[in-house]
Parts: structure tokens; sequence; C-alpha cells
């Protein structure tokens, strides 16, 4: 099984030629590389299926404009396929309504959904970013997307995905939260564990990994895709605390490959 990290949230997954997509999302910086935009949209669209975690702007908003008129199948749960039907361009036969629970197949994949949860934002990171420069120097910016994150809303419906193939099971989380109810299956070969959305990430996921037991971690979503909301997060000490743990860690590097 193959692993491809694109940014924020968006992470590829290949196995016998067959390509599931997360969440693939092109970035919103004025400033960001249009090649490295056009790059990822191309990898994007030889997905041969695309699963959404969650209904947030940086999970959907780019989906549309990758899959028109295309025959590839949109898995999420209601509310974004809702989003999606009334503020894009996907049919209604490209959309396949999943929920917590269900268990499928796709190519070589199994898919189980489990009910996951959104992370919380503290008063810390919300002061954080307030006050940080980007904001105070472009407030319209912020503003704009926080009305982006009201416009695609997460409605309780964020999914934590388990994907098992050529004996081997990936855990996929679209933000860093569990459900408190749901029992989750331990001792996966890899967590992608997003690592962004509150003042002290290490913190925050710390009972998450004590909870999953995951033999290696990979980080993502600790980049800076659509500042002033987002912020680069450091992940070195982190990863290097994992390894003094026996747990070993890495964040992911955006376009590489990774053999799991």
């Amino acid at each position: 099984m193959k692993l491809s990290w694109y940014g924020t949230a968006s992470v590829m997954l290949e196995s016998e030629g067959y390509r599931i997509v997360f969440d693939p999302f092109l970035t919103i910086p004025i400033e960001e590389s249009l090649y490295r935009r056009k790059l990822h949209a191309i990898k994007y669209r030889t997905a041969d299926a695309v699963l959404v975690t969650h209904g947030h702007f940086d999970h959907i908003i780019d989906i549309p404009k990758l899959y028109r008129n295309t025959e590839t199948k949109v898995y999420a749960t209601k509310t974004p396929c809702k989003t999606l039907m009334s503020r894009g361009d996907v049919e209604r036969d490209q959309l396949r309504v999943i929920g917590p629970g269900v268990t499928f197949r796709l190519g070589s994949f199994t898919i189980r959904a489990y009910q996951g949860r959104h992370c919380r934002f503290d008063l810390g990171i919300m002061l954080k970013t307030v006050f940080k420069w980007e904001t105070l120097l472009n407030p319209k910016r912020l503003y704009e997307l926080i009305k982006l994150n009201r416009l695609y809303a997460e409605n309780g419906e964020t999914l934590f995905y388990e994907i098992e193939a050529e004996g081997k099971r990936v855990q996929l989380m679209g933000s860093m939260g569990l459900d408190i109810d749901t029992v989750y299956p331990t001792g996966a070969d890899v967590l992608i564990l997003p690592f962004q959305g509150t003042s002290d990430p290490a913190r925050t996921v710390a009972p998450i990994i004590r909870r999953l037991q995951p033999k290696k971690i990979y980080l993502d979503h600790y980049d800076n895709t659509f500042p002033p909301m987002s912020s680069h997060v450091g992940t070195v000490d982190f990863t290097a605390r994992l390894y003094r743990h026996g747990i070993p860690a890495a964040a992911l590097t955006v376009g590489m490959t990774y053999e799991i």
C-alpha cells in the first residue's frame, strides 16, 4: 500500500492500482504556487474514489471543480453531501451517503467508518489567531474564512476511517478528536493524525494515541494552508518525544510517497 500527502488533510492511498483520496483540497493562499496547485489537481483526478471526513471548506470546497463531469464517486455523510449538491456542480448520482458503522469495499480496500469528533477550538488558539500579524494586516481575510467555515458546516458528522489492504491497517482522522462512546480498533499499522486546531496540539493528541495504540504515526494538517486561520505547527519536538517512548513517528512531507 502507498500513501501520499498533498497538504492539509488531503491524503491518497493506493493499492493494486486503485486510488482513494481523502479530503482533496487545493489551498487558498494567493501566494501558493500555481504550478503546485495544478500538480496536486492532476494527482487528485487520478483517484478512483473520494472519501470525506467532514464538511468544512478545507475538506470539500474543491471537490466540484476537481470531479465535475466525471464518474468519480464521493463518499460522505449527509451534511457535506447536501453542501456539495447545493453549492457546487456535484451530481446526485456521484454522491454516496455513508455514516458511522458502515463497512464497504473499494478496489482492494476495505473501508470502515466510525464516529469521530472535530477538535474544539480553545480560547488560546482563538486569541492567537485574532492577534497574529497576518490577521492584523488583513482582518477581512479572517472574516471571509470564518464565513466559509459556517457555510461549509461540520454538523457533528466527522468520520474516523480505518482502511485495510494488503494485510495492513491504516487509521485516518480528519480532525484531532475521538468520540467518547465509540470503541475503536487498536494497534493499526499506521495512524494519520492531524496536528492543528488547539493551542497545544501535543497535549490534545496524547490521549488519542494512548487510546488507539498505533504502531506508527504520521502527522498531517500541521501546515499553514489557509492563513490567518491556520498556522505552521512545529512537529520535531513532538515526534522526537514519541520516538523516545518507542512510537515511530514523522510529519508527512507534501508530495512524497510512503510505502506502508
